[in-house]
């Protein structure tokens, strides 16, 4: 099994998905207000979060995978982050921004790493959830790569109840900060771009905030 299915299994649990449904429904109404943005055609690019399924029971079209252009993308639970080099995290930022349709909002969640370099340090974040009357603790164990300081590998070990861990590899990751993500959007040919101050994301298996940045096209 992968963390994404571990993912899935945490939308199944009728209190999760209420819980964080209906937090995302308000962040998303008051974000789009504040963009004056009315979302129709969405692509969300990585793993099945609150904001996706929110979007999708208000009836909107949601796809997981590309297949035209939309007015909304989102990026959440920092999906790009999940690059192995500096050049890797720049094309999936390019491959994003291409799928908006003239006048597309692109919706990002990363860390402020610059004052909180969690990438540094050999435990990340840690949270704990409730899945179906089971407990789980999700555990992020981080190995800094020291020729790239702004790279580390991570895997996330699970703890179900009192039984053993599970290790899931998710790979090496990247930093982004507010300025470089600001960059490539300018790069791609982004109009506008800021972060939200007081709009954060946290997905249920996350104890970490996260900021939301945007960039309309």
């Amino acid at each position: 099994m992968s963390f994404d299915s571990f993912i899935d299994s945490a939308w199944q649990d009728t209190a999760v998905n209420s819980t964080a449904v209906k937090r995302a429904q308000k962040q998303l109404s008051q974000i789009f207000l504040e963009l004056n943005h009315t979302p129709v055609d969405i692509l969300n690019l990585g793993y099945t979060n609150a904001a996706s399924l929110c979007l999708q029971s208000s009836g909107l079209s949601v796809d997981c995978e590309p297949v035209k252009k939309y007015d909304t993308v989102l990026a959440l639970d920092e999906y790009f982050t999940y690059a192995d080099s500096e050049q890797h995290q720049k094309q999936i930022i390019a491959d994003a921004t291409k799928l908006l349709a003239p006048g597309g909002v692109l919706l990002a969640s990363i860390r402020d790493y610059r004052n909180n370099p969690v990438h540094k340090r050999n435990l990340g974040d840690s949270s704990y959830i409730n899945i179906n009357n089971t407990h789980y603790v999700v555990v992020e164990i981080n190995r800094p790569d020291h020729s790239d300081r702004q790279s580390w590998h991570q895997t996330n070990f699970v703890i179900e109840n009192d039984n053993a861990a599970t290790a899931y590899e998710l790979g090496y990751r990247r930093t982004l900060y507010f300025k470089q993500l600001a960059k490539y959007c300018n790069d791609a040919g982004c109009k506008q771009f800021g972060v939200l101050k007081e709009r954060f994301w946290k997905s249920p298996w996350r104890r970490s905030m996260e900021h939301i940045a945007w960039s309309r096209f």
